[in-house]
């Protein structure tokens, strides 16, 4: 499963705070773009993140694959 690493863990910086506002894109390991996501309306939050991920189509487990806001990393399937 895709995982997010955007929650704020202590010592940790806010990723999201910056890219809220960008769309969520799945690139696969390769680089090739498996999805796009619009922001919501008031931003992507971790919660939103994750929730997303469970919708996400199995496949990307096994081929990897890796979850950019913009141009920031913000997750992927080999964490």
């Amino acid at each position: 499963m895709l995982k997010f690493i955007t929650n704020i863990e202590k010592g940790e910086p806010d990723i999201l705070s910056s890219e809220a506002e960008k769309p969520l894109m799945i690139l696969s390991l390769e680089g090739q773009l498996l999805a796009r996501y619009e922001p919501p309306v008031n931003g992507w939050t971790h919660d939103r993140l994750t929730q997303l991920a469970s919708e996400f189509p199995h496949q990307w487990d096994y081929c990897g694959a890796d979850a950019l806001l913009g141009e920031s990393f913000v997750g992927s399937t080999e964490i």
